[in-house]
């Protein structure tokens, strides 16, 4: 098994955090590499040819990315307009235009280049996924449901866009990319990208760290292909949860309030677990990658929503 590090983790601590019973020929590492729920971590690429891989590719199937450019001020951000998209989300719970919880959310962007405000969307498939786990025995049956749900994802994100547009009116795409997905090789290989993105030379991606922390807009060069053309889908978490919980205790989140505008009725209780302590540092991760990527539009954010 070759292993490729682009991460700040030592490789033994990669190493453990590798299922006993995947067989792979190469796991890429990238800088947003952490370990989770799901079978692989997140920020990790695997290429395949061992015939049970489906079971490595559960969970949140088809989460992504929508980048979107207005064509506002970003100083036409305002409370009452937030809140009003919120309250749409909110409205949405259980169907399409669900943001959900975790670290799933919806950011207005101020580009560094005076361009107008922009917004992503990250947001996944919510309790569809779950649908896929009970066909891993039955190949066929998997890849059928696992494409219904990459495709529900996909159009939850769009929803989330026509609530958006509702508010602020008409929005370009920039781009929309999954970043739980598979791919079957012509040759039968498999690569599983679990919290990374394909992409190929010279297309864009999107990579944000925190609620506050800035968001860049990159190019892929062509050495991503030595990374079997997948890069990170942020900076990843740099701890758990639960050991958020003391650095919350002692985090100003009025602060927080005042640099980013938060809908009223998100509360600092539910932002503890995910608040700008627990994400690693964009640059950090950036120099990382740097031979895969150059950086086309930075953006800081001036708007997070999420927990609703």
């Amino acid at each position: 098994m070759e292993i490729v590090n682009l991460s700040s983790e030592p490789i033994g601590r990669l190493h453990s955090w590798i299922p006993h019973s995947l067989r792979a020929e190469k796991v890429v590492f990238l800088p947003d590499a952490c370990p989770g729920k799901s079978p692989l971590p997140t920020g990790t690429v695997v290429l395949t040819r061992q015939d049970d891989w489906r079971q490595f590719a559960i969970s949140d199937c088809g989460c992504g990315m929508r980048l979107l450019r207005s064509s506002l001020s970003p100083s036409e951000l305002d409370r009452s307009r937030w809140d009003r998209v919120a309250n749409i989300l909110r409205g949405n719970k259980g169907g399409l235009g669900d943001l959900g919880g975790g670290n799933h959310f919806l950011d207005a962007l101020e580009p560094y280049d005076d361009g107008p405000m922009h917004f992503l969307i990250h947001t996944g498939s919510r309790n569809e996924s779950g649908h896929v786990d009970a066909y891993i025995e039955n190949p066929a049956r998997f890849d059928q449901e696992f494409d219904r749900v990459v495709k529900w994802a996909a159009d939850n994100r769009a929803a989330i866009h026509d609530a958006l547009a509702r508010v602020f009116g008409e929005l370009e795409v920039v781009l929309d990319l999954p970043h739980n997905t598979y791919e079957i090789l012509n040759d039968g290989a498999v690569i599983i990208r679990k919290g990374s993105v394909f992409v190929t030379p010279g297309e864009l991606s999107v990579l944000p760290s925190h609620m506050s922390g800035d968001v860049v807009l990159v190019r892929a060069t062509e050495r991503v292909g030595e990374i079997l053309n997948s890069i990170s889908h942020g900076t990843g978490r740099k701890m758990s949860r639960s050991d958020c919980k003391p650095l919350a205790d002692s985090f100003d989140f009025d602060a927080l309030r005042r640099k980013i505008l938060i809908p009223t009725d998100v509360y600092d209780s539910s932002l503890r677990t995910d608040g700008p302590f627990a994400y690693r540092d964009l640059d950090e991760c950036l120099a990382l990658i740097e031979h895969y990527v150059a950086t086309e539009t930075r953006f800081s954010v001036i708007g997070y929503m999420g927990h609703l």
